[in-house]
């Protein structure tokens, strides 16, 4: 269960130039979300693929640091899931950028993983967010994805 929300956990931006959604908390969204193989959702992931995303954002303030939470929702209940440790420290992630983090600083944050999961034919609501060392968001973003078997 663990490997189909670490799989799950990428996908909110599984697209180049994904339209995503924002999330109920009204925090800003990336200015653009891109994961290879997908440009709209839901994004078809096998098992056992890998999942490239990358989010562009612009802080909107100053942090020492940034951790990344991924929410996976079956319908309305929220699947039980957090992040492995290494992939909470979104700083880990940045290609552009770096923590500390500057107010209006350019961060491109990308996540590599592998899709794998126990069973295909789901579909999944994602919700990934970033937030401050007060645990405000810089951005957050929904998207759904489809776990299909290779």
């Amino acid at each position: 269960m663990k490997t189909i929300l670490l799989v799950v956990a990428c996908l909110p931006a599984l697209a180049f130039g994904l339209a995503v959604r924002p999330c109920a908390n009204n925090a800003p969204i990336p200015q653009d979300v891109r994961v290879v193989g997908c440009t709209v959702e839901p994004c078809v992931i096998p098992i056992g693929g890998m999942v490239d995303m990358d989010c562009d954002f612009v802080s909107p303030r100053a942090t020492q640091t940034v951790q990344a939470t991924l929410d996976i929702f079956l319908g309305d209940f929220r699947v039980p899931y957090d992040l492995p440790a290494a992939q909470q420290n979104a700083c880990n992630f940045f290609e552009a950028g770096s923590c500390p983090v500057t107010q209006g600083e350019f961060i491109n944050y990308h996540l590599n993983t592998p899709a794998a999961a126990p069973f295909a034919g789901i579909t999944v609501d994602l919700q990934l967010q970033l937030t401050d060392d007060n645990g405000e968001p810089l951005f957050c973003f929904r998207s759904s994805a489809q776990i299909v078997a290779v």
